[in-house]
């Protein structure tokens, strides 16, 4: 009977580190647009707009264009550096979080197959 909570208990912490490997993914994700479009505008001079919006192409006449604007980045970061340096971190607790689960998963495989 203890096994077999020990078990239940790895199998609930390989899915807390899936889960949080998930939310650092997508954090990393949202940094990484955030800072990405941001240097697609300042290297525009800061327009709004695209450069070139073709006439043809502008069927509703809303002045779009058929371009994607993203609304809402849910990202303000002051300093690009620090923004970066986050990124950097998450990922590096991304890689630990990777390598603890190979780990667990490895013996949590191993000792249901043997036994043990």
């Amino acid at each position: 009977m203890r096994w077999e909570m020990e078990m239940e208990e790895v199998e609930a912490v390989l899915e807390r580190i899936s889960d949080l490997h998930d939310k650092i993914s997508d954090a990393i994700h949202t940094i990484s647009r955030a800072h990405f479009l941001r240097l697609v505008k300042d290297s525009r001079g800061g327009r709004d707009q695209p450069p070139l919006v073709a006439k043809e192409v502008d069927c509703e006449g809303d002045g779009k264009g058929g371009f994607v604007y993203v609304k809402d980045l849910g990202v303000e970061v002051e300093d690009q550096g620090a923004a970066m340096e986050e990124a950097r971190s998450l990922n590096a607790i991304r890689t630990a979080l990777e390598n603890l689960e190979d780990q667990l998963d490895f013996f949590h495989v191993s000792s249901a197959t043997f036994g043990c």
